[in-house]
């Protein structure tokens, strides 16, 4: 990809396949790995291995899956998938694992062709092993089913050992049943990265795939954990988010912003189920405002406002021109403009034409907004103006008298 190149890379560092060269052994999976691999080595009969989602269980499964020695296990790893997770399914595949060619519909005579193989790898000096991940997918009837196996014997000795992997979905189900729940012989919680371990772990993945390990900065990393919360898929998705990010800016390395858009981009906040709205991202069109900010006014309005009206020689207000002249002093005597008309009277009613003039002013029945045609503005200025000039001749008439 051209991205990775500009960051000098030969393979994708944040890719969330189960590659077992950028598995990191941190100290949470490295606890989980000792406890679980203690009981399948001293063959134990039911061991659980839970975690939150992404949290890594699946590569750390694989990982104890390959360390298992085939000179001395039988190992067995099914994955399981909604919808193929009924007992019936799990353990015609396990048969087929043992080399049952053609496993029964049956449960009695499925359940004696897989004693018989199990029998026959323990003649063999070596211990069956069946690791189930995704297990949450199981019902209680089906986890019964299965663990059922862990009953089946050989010279008085258990030929089987069964690690169950998944979400807290899977303890819900054990806890709720006593008798599986009272079959547990190992239970490991794997817990997400702490911030050392984030650090170190995002290092050793950008070096697997040949980078710099000055690509992510301090603040970026802690970045990573914050929205995070130390889970590897999900901080893998974040810092594969914010590196094409970073390629698209053209820069050499990756800032906590551009860990902030892709938080954004992918729905992501601080919290399980929150979401987060990077300040970088445009989330629509933006209006312009009907109204100015007090940053937007002029500042000689600013003065005048601050100052007060103006006075003349004899200490009385000066009506500024431009002044609201319904405005506040109107109020005081509830004579305002907007008064007028919500009582439905004309302001102007009596002067030029009396009541046909006011029934053909136009009337303002709502808030004036920039969106809103200006179409009665026109001809109430005539009007003014019309009963400007007849004002003007009445003058006149009583100055020639």
């Amino acid at each position: 990809m051209e991205h990775l190149q500009h960051f000098g890379m030969l393979y994708d560092p944040f890719g969330n396949d189960p590659d077992l060269r950028f598995y990191f052994d941190s100290a949470c999976h490295r606890d989980a790995t000792m406890r679980v691999e203690r009981g399948l080595r001293q063959n134990k009969g039911l061991t659980v291995l839970t975690g939150l989602a992404g949290t890594g269980k699946t590569l750390l499964t694989r990982r104890l899956f390959e360390a298992l020695e085939e000179e001395i296990f039988d190992a067995t790893l099914l994955v399981l998938l909604p919808g193929a997770a009924d007992a019936q399914t799990v353990l015609q595949r396990f048969a087929r694992q043992l080399e049952v060619e053609e496993p029964e519909a049956e449960r009695a005579p499925l359940l004696a062709s897989i004693y018989e193989r199990l029998a026959m790898v323990h003649e063999e000096g070596r211990h069956s092993v069946l690791i189930i991940d995704d297990a949450q997918t199981l019902s209680a009837e089906a986890v019964t089913e299965v663990a059922a196996l862990l009953g089946m014997e050989y010279e008085e000795k258990r030929m089987l050992s069964l690690l169950l992997v998944g979400t807290p979905e899977l303890d819900t189900t054990l806890t709720t049943h006593a008798g599986l729940h009272q079959r547990i012989d190992v239970r490991v919680q794997l817990r997400a990265l702490s911030l050392q371990d984030t650090a170190a772990y995002l290092t050793h993945r950008i070096g697997v795939a040949g980078g710099q390990p000055d690509l992510l900065s301090e603040a970026t990393v802690e970045m990573l954990y914050k929205f995070g919360r130390g889970r590897p898929r999900l901080t893998n998705t974040l810092a594969d988010n914010a590196l094409f990010e970073s390629y698209l800016a053209g820069e050499a390395g990756v800032r906590p912003e551009q860990v902030e858009r892709a938080a954004s981009d992918l729905g992501v906040g601080i919290d399980p189920g929150s979401t987060y709205s990077s300040p970088e991202v445009v989330q629509g069109p933006v209006e312009r405002p009907l109204l100015l900010d007090s940053e937007a006014v002029a500042p000689q309005s600013v003065e005048l406002a601050e100052a007060g009206p103006p006075e003349d020689s004899a200490g009385e207000e000066v009506l500024l021109l431009g002044d609201d002249l319904f405005g506040e002093h109107a109020l005081e005597e509830d004579l305002s403009f907007g008064g007028f008309v919500e009582n439905g009277e004309d302001p102007f009613s009596g002067i030029a034409g009396g009541a046909e003039a006011s029934a053909e002013a136009p009337r303002l029945e709502q808030p004036l907004t920039s969106a809103e045609p200006i179409d009665w503005v026109e001809p109430l200025a005539a009007e003014v103006l019309g009963v400007s000039e007849e004002a003007d001749d009445l003058f006149v008439e009583l100055v020639e008298v």
